[in-house]
């Protein structure tokens, strides 16, 4: 026996060589026994970009009546049921001999797959030289945010919050959204979190703090203090029963230099200097309470205004 052969036995049977064909959508179904409840807007985003180059081709099972079941594919099976062009579509038959084997092969697909993370899309949508993911690293290299293609060690300003950078690309002109990146890159976190952008986010548009808040002095403190209040905020969160962002926002704000912001004003930031609205406002209790408020709602029956400041410590 060569080396060669005997390496072969190290490996499984991988058993009967499946056929590939292409089958009437209508023969097909699933079984809810083992499968996954149907995500319809999975479904329906499969619809709207439907198309053969990325199809793929479906793992079915024959039934004694001619049907089959799919065992893989079955959100790609309802989108092509959905459109009206297709009629057949590609599957790779596989036998079993009971629905305990049938669910086995469900189980066994689906055990050593690995979905894609928002990370590695994003980079592939970089390769497909998608727009809106090039605005998207565009806007992030002006504000000096990096993003490593492999999260783990990461430096000061890295980000894989794509999720996150996108929807503050999508939602803002270039310099809104250049000015919220920038000012949460100024913590030279590592890396920026999605919590760390939504609450800067917050408090540069937010009507409940914008008018008190300039992005400069809101930088200036994150590349003062950088992580040092993740504890101070992450007790505000637990205490409100609020998303750490949240606290975050509420823990910035407190930290922050407060004085009128002109860019909260566009009725008169063409007409007068910036200068003239840079007015200090005092931060008083009365403000602490208002920032209970709008981060964590009214306080319960039974807990006063008292109890709300004393936990902001």
């Amino acid at each position: 026996m060569t080396d060669q052969d005997a390496n072969l036995h190290e490996y499984p049977d991988p058993g009967e060589v499946p056929v590939l064909d292409w089958i009437d959508k209508s023969l097909i179904s699933v079984d809810p026994l083992y499968q996954r409840p149907l995500d319809h807007n999975r479904v329906a985003a499969i619809l709207k970009a439907f198309s053969w180059r990325s199809f793929g081709a479906l793992v079915v099972v024959p039934q004694a009546d001619g049907q089959y079941h799919a065992t893989d594919g079955q959100h790609r099976l309802e989108a092509a049921k959905l459109h009206p062009k297709v009629q057949h579509v590609p599957v790779v038959i596989v036998k079993a001999e009971d629905i305990q084997a049938e669910a086995g092969i469900f189980v066994d697909i689906n055990r050593v797959r690995k979905n894609v993370t928002g990370l590695e899309l994003f980079f592939a949508q970089l390769a497909a030289d998608d727009p809106r993911t090039v605005a998207v690293l565009n806007l992030c290299k002006q504000a000096g945010i990096r993003i490593p293609k492999h999260p783990g060690d990461y430096k000061p300003g890295d980000s894989v919050a794509v999720g996150a950078l996108a929807a503050i690309e999508a939602s803002y002109a270039e310099e809104r959204a250049l000015r919220i990146l920038a000012t949460a890159a100024a913590g030279k976190f590592k890396p920026i979190t999605a919590a760390h952008i939504k609450a800067v986010e917050h408090l540069l548009n937010d009507p409940e703090f914008r008018d008190q808040i300039v992005a400069e002095d809101l930088a200036a403190m994150l590349e003062r203090d950088g992580n040092m209040h993740d504890g101070e905020a992450k007790r505000f969160a637990a205490t409100h029963k609020v998303s750490t962002w949240k606290g975050l926002a509420s823990v910035w704000f407190q930290k922050t230099r407060k004085r009128r912001n002109p860019a909260a004003r566009p009725d008169v930031l063409a007409s007068a200097p910036a200068e003239k609205f840079r007015t200090f406002v005092p931060h008083t209790v009365a403000t602490q309470r208002n920032v209970t408020a709008a981060v964590a709602g009214d306080p319960p029956p039974g807990r006063s205004a008292l109890d709300q400041r004393r936990a902001l410590g």
